[in-house]
């Protein structure tokens, strides 16, 4: 099973590769490239739907999604928010803390407990495009 598929995130996969992982007894490792121009040319309606695949919305970018007539302050609100969200998707900090987070809900429902699973910091290597 590859990390992306660990995570449960398999949209992830367009943007962010997992070249290599291996995974310890009480950490893990791993190589991973980000398809930055990819994730650039997004849609607004496109980062929507990915974000929406994975967290809970805003009230505003589901007026925009409605078609509500937006004012422009709340359009250029709308817009930003989306910008927000297009870095995170393809910001390895954010989907490193997405993992994690998944991990350790996992492992403390597993040992039913609570706290960090991995509590030493990991290092996330980008590979960059020749």
């Amino acid at each position: 099973m590859s990390l992306i598929g660990v995570f449960g995130a398999h949209f992830y996969a367009e943007k962010i590769d997992t070249a290599a992982y291996a995974i310890m007894s009480n950490h893990y490792h791993a190589v991973l490239r980000v398809d930055k121009e990819r994730a650039e040319q997004w849609s607004m309606d496109d980062v929507i739907s990915r974000w929406y695949r994975l967290y809970h919305g805003n009230l505003l970018v589901d007026s925009y999604l409605k078609g509500d007539d937006l004012s422009s302050a709340h359009l250029s609100a709308v817009v930003e928010v989306i910008n927000v969200w297009r870095r995170r998707l393809y910001d390895i900090s954010w989907f490193m803390k997405c993992l994690n987070e998944h991990i350790d809900r996992e492992a403390n429902k597993e040992d039913k407990c609570t706290g960090k699973f991995y509590s030493l910091p990991s290092m996330a290597l980008t590979l960059r495009a020749s």
